[in-house]
């Protein structure tokens, strides 16, 4: 494996169970931790200072009052004036504050999703979970959103937590000097004498908020995780349409595709519902915790005020503190739906991650076909045996030698598994066993019946895989012309989405020009005429023994007229398993 893409895969390829604490900190263990670490101390300082001017504005606010009570209009402009050149550092921090918060967000986003995008393709596992894994759902949704989301709710949190400390520290010694000592008289045995009262009638009504908020919230985590997953369904049910809209028109299917759609997204409102129930709730709780926080300070500073402990300016300072101390406490009671929402992002995403291992620990278990290279120029196959995911057994025993310079069809009935065979050849099929040696010298390359058609310019799809290459491009015109696509040759660098562009035929004559492109010395083509005239499949394989002399071609095909192609026909029927469940080898 190389540096580069050693660079992207280490961080989740090497932990056995990842966790949301994992997610997080891998960042700042990568090569992008100095800049993270700088990002944040700015971030920090930033946060820090905007306590500061709070506080500022905490002192202020008592002057200004004591000046309205005194009738000092000459001090009252004065502070005025002070209040505007506060408020002027306030705003600028606060707009970068944002600014580098957001930028730094950007930063992570870019490097988290390099991540997932490259723990996706590592070992196949898109193929994987796409094809043998029934726990993950809508891969692409995770990528493209929910980290996005998990950064966002991370710094918002982040932010918020830092600020919530930071103005807990700076205003308990305010609201300790302002609240002075309260005498609880208790009959005969004297007076009770609480210091810094106010701030203990903050502690414990923001520890009791905490903890009820918690007990009222907690199902919004699961609530929020399932909704997350039928948004997703919803979605993916419309773009499946959208891709196959011709074959609905066809079919006339459009009320039994509204039926889906109607389907799921009534899934969706239900457990949107249930979450409006649980946000009311909570809200119920978060509006009335929040509007007695307003009553509470001035109920029990007021006696202080009345005793001429402070004047007006000291009264309103004790509530402006109050207050910054009961919001700093109160952090979690307020931010409680956005805490659930991170930690249904979270979950999705280390989910993610874990079903990746396990489909690709699960693969490795099943997976019993060994691969061998060796200098002669055939393809061996010795005691190979196919079989579905669900442990039934397809093809036993195959025996063949596929020798260079030979050409192979092939056949069996539908559904033998002569597809899956060529899928264990290519080494996507975890479900086989026995062994494949291939030359080590030599290229194969593996044509399905459907071929892939990127997004991109169509000199693009044509040379997938590979994306650029000049030697390769200059090929283009020639090849297209070989495959009886030369009225393509003008929009070569058009840009389109190929797959519901091209026909068929079309896209199965674009896997043929990939193939004169790339030059193998084997390929084998599972159906790939499938879509083609007897015509157009008679000049493909003239185009490949012309153009590509020394390849040896492997068909998978129905049609008789493949047989002209070939010098050998395999039967699989030979080959045909009875339909028995094997045991799993890791039971």
């Amino acid at each position: 494996m190389d540096q580069n893409k050693d660079r992207y895969l280490g961080q989740f390829s090497q932990v056995n169970r990842c966790t949301p604490w994992q997610l997080i900190k891998s960042y700042w263990q990568s090569d992008q931790r100095f800049p993270a670490y700088i990002f944040s101390i700015i971030v920090m300082v930033m946060t820090v200072s905007l306590v500061g001017l709070d506080v500022i504005f905490n002192y202020w606010y008592n002057y200004f009052y004591d000046a309205l009570q005194a009738y000092d209009t000459h001090g009252t402009v004065r502070l005025l004036m002070v209040f505007c050149v506060i408020a002027f550092f306030y705003i600028i921090l606060a707009v970068y504050r944002y600014y580098v918060s957001q930028l730094f967000g950007l930063r992570w986003r870019r490097w988290l999703t390099h991540q997932f995008v490259g723990r996706w393709l590592q070992n196949r596992s898109y193929y994987l979970l796409e094809n043998f894994d029934e726990k993950t759902d809508n891969p692409d949704q995770r990528i493209q959103e929910d980290v996005g989301s998990l950064i966002n709710f991370s710094i918002d949190l982040s932010m918020g937590l830092i600020g919530a400390i930071t103005t807990f520290i700076a205003f308990i010694y305010i609201l300790w000097q302002l609240s002075g000592t309260l005498v609880v008289p208790l009959g005969r045995f004297g007076s009770l004498h609480v210091s810094g009262y106010l701030v203990w009638v903050g502690i414990i009504y923001a520890l009791i908020g905490t903890l009820l908020a918690f007990k009222i919230g907690r199902p919004l985590v699961p609530l929020n995780f399932e909704q997350q997953r039928r948004e997703a369904t919803f979605r993916f049910a419309a773009v499946d349409l959208r891709s196959h809209a011709e074959n609905v028109a066809l079919y006339s299917g459009e009320t039994h595709q509204k039926t889906i759609l109607d389907r799921l997204f009534g899934r969706v409102l239900d457990n949107w519902y249930m979450i409006i129930l649980r946000q009311k709730i909570l809200l119920w709780f978060s509006a009335g915790y929040n509007q007695v926080s307003v009553l509470l300070p001035l109920v029990v500073a007021l006696p202080n005020y009345f005793d001429k402990v402070f004047l007006l300016g000291g009264l309103i300072q004790s509530l402006q503190a109050f207050g910054r101390v009961q919001d700093s406490l109160s952090f979690l009671v307020n931010s409680y739906p956005r805490i659930a929402e991170w930690q249904a992002v979270a979950q999705r995403l280390t989910t993610f991650v874990n079903h990746i291992s396990d489909a690709e620990e699960k693969a490795e278990k099943e997976n019993r076909l060994i691969f061998c290279k060796h200098p002669e120029e055939v393809i061996a196959v010795r005691n190979m045996a196919v079989s579905t995911p669900r442990s039934q057994l397809l093809l036993e025993n195959i025996n063949e030698n596929f020798v260079h310079g030979q050409n192979y069809l092939i056949k069996g009935e539908s559904g033998i598994g002569k597809s899956t065979f060529v899928r264990a050849m290519a080494g996507i099929w975890p479900y086989a066993a026995g062994e494949a040696t291939f030359p080590e010298s030599q290229r194969v390359m593996y044509l399905p019946q459907k071929p892939y058609m990127p997004i991109g310019t169509l000199a693009e799809a044509i040379l997938f895989p590979d994306h650029k290459h000049k030697e390769l491009e200059a090929q283009l015109e020639t090849v297209l012309r070989q495959c009886n696509l030369e009225e393509f040759i003008p929009r070569l660098s058009e840009t389109a989405t190929w797959s519901e562009r091209l026909s068929p035929g079309e896209q199965q004559r674009i896997a043929f020009a990939r193939v004169l492109l790339h030059k193998p010395d084997w390929v084998f083509m599972d159906e790939s005429t499938s879509m083609l005239d007897g015509a157009n499949e008679a000049a493909m394989y003239n185009a490949l023994k012309n153009y590509l002399p020394s390849c040896s071609v492997i068909s998978v095909g129905h049609h008789d007229s493949l047989q002209p192609y070939h010098e050998h026909v395999i039967d699989m029927e030979k080959y045909h398993a009875p339909r028995l469940l094997l045991p799993s080898p890791s039971a």
